[in-house]
């Protein structure tokens, strides 16, 4: 997934945006998901190697 997103730094750019730390240490995007998300989630982790990939390949 992070191959495919890597190519995509809008799409990549706002996951790391969003899913970002609350107070409680749980991701503030994926509060939704019963009691909370521990921070950071994997969509925070596949964007952050996204972002990595991207970064290498320029």
């Amino acid at each position: 997934m992070a191959g495919v997103l890597a190519d995509m730094p809008e799409v990549f750019g706002r996951l790391l945006a969003e899913h970002v730390p609350d107070r409680l240490g749980r991701c503030s995007a994926c509060r939704n998901a019963g009691s909370g998300v521990v921070w950071p989630c994997t969509l925070h982790q596949i964007a952050t190697r996204a972002a990595d990939l991207h970064a290498r390949r320029r």
